[in-house]
């Protein structure tokens, strides 16, 4: 809970050098066994910052990566492959990232942190707006980043920041900052905690390794360069009914090229088994009084906003809704597209064990009762390598991240993929992989797909967040009471 006092001394105003009521907030949570963060770090050396090697240094491709703030984010666990940029390997760099290092932003996007997880065969230079947390227990740095990443730790470094700049600096406050201290009972949530923080961000790296391996086996087998590009004809223009530069890019030419020319064939989402509607309409005229929340309650449905699917495959937020009039779930082999805002994001039901509702700004292609879910899982990932490319972002109309609603799928078409490509696609997706929230296993996790390594996070989430939420209120239990909550 966040407290701005009504009164401060000068003394406080002295020692903190701001004016601003935010800086004197007080947070607190019923457990007051607690330390400052830095009371877990190590004495003479709590953190190591990082360098800012100049735009000098940027290039296409090399060896060695660049860890800016922007590779780290809240709806992540892990630093994001994606974001990285690559750096000149002639210059001298100081590449001493470890795997599993915790990583946190002290610039820009403060308090946001990671488990970095280090790519083979890669050097790494991290930024100055990014710090390295020495721990003095190998066993804290789970424990710490757990709470890092908690409500009661950013609320505090939020109001310790001082406001007013474009780019907010921290500096070395998040030191100060308070968490729950190790008592007997958190000692011994300590090995469950690591095995949790674990399996949720090696989970989030081998979905986006499945995901890469998928859209290689798309590319290999569809896409074909068209050489002869050329700017479009008048004819063109009117055939299309479209004036924006991107739907004539290089982009959606290759793509088309690529229809044209399939050794298959292509047809429509009708032709293939497939309908679409838009998602619920969460408006009070449909759902009656409802209510969000973003903790799990008992008889509240899961919630997923089409904009809180990651672009590696897995549900970045989970918001659970309580409504009065009934809901109407996703169901297996239903694909999740988003159409507004951020086009293209895709999420693909392959049982009937994860349940969720949608709402208008996603749409739901559903297949007939023939279609099979392979057949499913090929058109998302189609979807998803489009997106990975561009495509959409070529296609979409209007601002705001753009639009690709129903009306726009009219002239949809897509490849009929063969049999191979569509089991080892499938494969990639959804293996059928049991997975134990209590126990880490890099082998394991090796098993299973996209489908299976989001709902093991999803699972693995809400053990976590029960987990810190009993700690803060200072009713921490015995690991094995975690173990099999419904």
């Amino acid at each position: 809970m966040l407290l701005t006092p009504k009164e401060i001394n000068f003394t406080e105003i002295s020692k903190v050098k701001s004016l601003s009521p935010r800086n004197f907030a007080k947070i607190d949570i019923e457990n007051s066994n607690k330390v400052p963060l830095s009371g877990f770090l190590d004495e003479d050396n709590p953190y190591d910052q990082g360098e800012e090697p100049g735009s000098f240094t940027y290039v296409p491709k090399s060896n060695v990566s660049f860890i800016r703030n922007s590779c780290i984010d809240s709806s992540n666990f892990s630093n994001q492959v994606i974001k990285e940029i690559f750096l000149n390997p002639k210059y001298e760099f100081d590449n001493s990232l470890f795997n599993e290092d915790v990583l946190l932003c002290k610039d820009a996007n403060i308090g946001d942190s990671c488990l970095f997880l280090k790519e083979n065969r890669k050097d790494y230079v991290l930024s100055s707006g990014v710090v390295r947390l020495n721990f003095r227990r190998p066993s804290f740095k789970y424990y710490c980043l757990a709470f890092l990443r908690d409500e009661y730790f950013l609320k505090q470094l939020d109001a310790k920041t001082p406001k007013g700049s474009t780019i907010r600096h921290a500096g070395s406050k998040f030191l100060d900052c308070f968490i729950p201290d190790i008592g007997e009972k958190e000692e011994n949530l300590l090995p469950l905690m690591e095995a949790l923080l674990k399996n949720i961000s090696y989970s989030e790296r081998v979905s986006y390794q499945r995901l890469c391996e998928a859209n290689k086996a798309i590319e290999l087998d569809f896409f074909q360069v068209d050489e002869t590009y050329a700017s479009p004809s008048v004819n063109s223009l009117v055939e299309h009914l479209r004036l924006d530069a991107g739907y004539y890019s290089k982009t959606v030419n290759n793509v088309q090229h690529s229809l044209e020319h399939y050794k298959n064939g292509v047809w429509s989402l009708h032709e293939a088994g497939f309908s679409m509607k838009r998602g619920t309409n969460l408006q009070k005229r449909d759902l009656g009084r409802s209510i969000q929340s973003d903790t799990f309650r008992k008889n509240y449905h899961l919630l997923v906003y089409p904009s809180d699917i990651s672009d590696n495959g897995y549900i970045l937020k989970e918001t659970y809704l309580g409504a009065r009039n009934s809901v109407s779930y996703m169901k297996s082999g239903d694909i999740l597209f988003s159409a507004e805002g951020t086009v293209g994001k895709v999420f693909i039901i392959c049982d009937e064990s994860l349940k969720f509702v949608t709402n208008i700004h996603g749409l739901v292609i559903s297949p007939d009762k023939k279609t099979n879910l392979n057949d499913s899982i090929i058109l998302g990932q189609y979807l998803h390598y489009l997106r990975s490319i561009g495509y959409f972002d070529k296609v979409s109309v209007g601002g705001q991240g753009g639009s690709y609603a129903v009306n726009y799928w009219e002239n949809f078409i897509f490849p009929k993929f063969g049999d191979d490509v569509k089991k080892r696609v499938a494969k990639l997706y959804h293996s059928g992989a049991i997975l134990n929230p209590t126990q880490f296993s890099v082998e394991e996790l090796g098993k299973a797909g996209v489908f299976e390594l989001n709902k093991f996070r999803i699972e693995c989430n809400e053990i976590l967040k029960r987990i810190l939420e009993d700690i803060k209120n200072n009713k921490a239990k015995d690991p094995a009471f975690y173990f099999n909550l419904d």
